[in-house]
């Protein structure tokens, strides 16, 4: 019964979350796994003593003990205090996510916003964030267009519309700043801004992009959606390894 609690808790979650802000496309993985805990259950009960039960039941138990094990590392990663939100740097980066229905902000992406308007010092604001196929505008563009309707001057923001990922974020943006001012960026005065859950695995693609040991910020995540933006996390931390190790 407990894989059947588990699984109909999961597909309820995945239904409130839906209802109460929209459709949210990852929502489909944490929904089939929820069906897929629910299916373990009746197997279990229908087929008690069946070895490939058994070895179901084992490899679901290994798979949420490994989804722990990582959003410890995701949750240290977002509680870290590197002085970010003290520092008068020279730039500030804000790294964007995805749109809704083509145009429009996320909560996520807003409370990165509101978070760099919040720490905003008069420094540069870079925008980073490309167009998807699901996507009519670029993530930069309704940044840029946020920060100028909040008071922050044109003349010092910059766009940078083509990244899919980030590590293109953080690349890009290194790209960008390198070429405006000639000097590489880990001599350079910058903070990144992101989501707490997002915080970890950005500082250490910032170091591994040459940041050095670059501030990093995470903006505070909506309760609801948070446990689906972690798990992701999660599965974008375990998908970095894996491949890491097959290269």
């Amino acid at each position: 019964m407990f894989w059947i609690i588990l699984g109909a808790l999961v597909l309820l979650y995945c239904i409130v979350v839906n209802m109460k802000l929209g459709k949210v496309r990852f929502s489909l993985v944490p929904a089939l796994g929820g069906a897929a805990l629910i299916l373990l259950g009746v197997c279990i009960l229908a087929f008690p003593e069946q070895m490939i039960v058994w070895f179901m039941q084992f490899a679901a138990t290994a798979l949420l003990l490994v989804l722990a094990g990582v959003e410890c590392t995701v949750l240290a990663g977002s509680r870290k205090d590197d002085g970010g939100a003290k520092m008068q740097p020279d730039y500030t980066i804000v790294l964007g996510c995805g749109l809704k229905k083509g145009n429009r902000m996320t909560s996520t992406l807003l409370e990165r916003l509101e978070l760099a308007k919040k720490l905003y010092k008069g420094e540069k604001l870079v925008l980073s964030g490309g167009q998807t196929p699901r996507e009519t505008v670029s993530e930069a563009s309704v940044m840029t267009k946020w920060m100028m309707e909040n008071g922050v001057p044109a003349e010092l923001l910059r766009a940078e519309d083509s990244s899919l990922n980030t590590k293109q974020n953080l690349e890009n943006c290194k790209a960008l700043l390198e070429a405006e001012t000639g000097t590489e960026i880990g001599n350079l005065s910058v903070r990144i801004i992101t989501s707490d859950f997002h915080a970890g695995r950005a500082r250490k693609l910032a170091e591994e992009c040459g940041y050095g040991e670059v501030p990093v910020c995470g903006s505070k995540t909506m309760p609801l959606i948070a446990p689906m933006y972690h798990l992701r996390e999660c599965l974008a931390v375990i998908y970095g390894g894996l491949r890491k190790k097959g290269n």
